[in-house]
């Protein structure tokens, strides 16, 4: 999966043993297009503890995933995956460049959720392809591609009623998963990093978006977010 110390947008891939990995989460900040990156006090912190308790949360309702423990303050213990190229977004309402593209209202709910595949290229942003891109590039094959919108599926609807219950909208989801002995679970990271989420009252918002805010309301907001998720 990665030679040890590569890093990898906000987190570092270290060797951990036979089959296993440590992910360092970094206390850097970057906007979802890339743009910015800086220093972000704690970061690493909160989306790891985040991440943790939604892989325990998501390993409840049966979805194979690759954390085994946390190692370390920032720190994880994660199952060697041969990943697939590719990023799984999938979303429940119009947001971002979505809204922009269709010309709705921001906020706007989708009638059933939309699953986008994005093609990942080392030091370029993601390309969107479709199931034939997929295939034509060998990226997946066709039973993993049904695997893959099956799982996010269900990941998504699962993830959706746990943030409902603390009165926050999963507004869309990130997702990558790879292969481990024949099978494909969920990988990366599942945090505010990777995940747009909204106050479902105020419609404030506890992901990279807050960035465009400062720094100060970006730290307030990912510590306020984990608390919601661990309280």
């Amino acid at each position: 999966m990665a030679k040890n110390g590569v890093t990898h947008r906000t987190k570092r891939v270290h060797e951990d043993g036979p089959g296993t990995l440590e992910l360092e989460f970094l206390d850097l900040a970057e906007l979802p297009d890339g743009r910015l990156k800086a220093p972000f006090k704690g970061k690493g912190d909160v989306c790891a503890r985040f991440s943790e308790a939604v892989f325990h949360y998501l390993e409840s309702y049966n979805i194979a995933h690759h954390f085994l423990s946390m190692s370390g303050e920032a720190r994880m213990r994660v199952r060697r995956l041969d990943m697939l190229p590719l990023t799984v977004r999938v979303r429940n309402l119009a947001a971002a460049d979505l809204a922009e593209a269709f010309a709705v209202p921001e906020g706007t709910p989708l009638d059933v959720p939309v699953v986008e595949l994005a093609y990942k290229r080392p030091g370029e942003a993601p390309v969107p392809v479709n199931s034939s891109h997929c295939l034509a590039f060998r990226l997946a094959t066709e039973e993993e591609l049904r695997a893959v919108e099956r799982m996010a599926s269900k990941i998504n609807a699962v993830l959706r009623s746990f943030f409902d219950r603390r009165d926050i909208q999963l507004v869309d989801v990130e997702l990558e998963f790879g292969r481990h002995q024949g099978q494909l679970l969920l990988g990366d990271e599942v945090s505010p990093d990777t995940c747009r989420l909204w106050d479902r009252r105020t419609r404030r918002k506890y992901d990279s978006d807050c960035l465009r805010s400062g720094l100060a309301a970006a730290e307030a907001a990912y510590r306020d977010v984990l608390e919601k998720v661990l309280g």
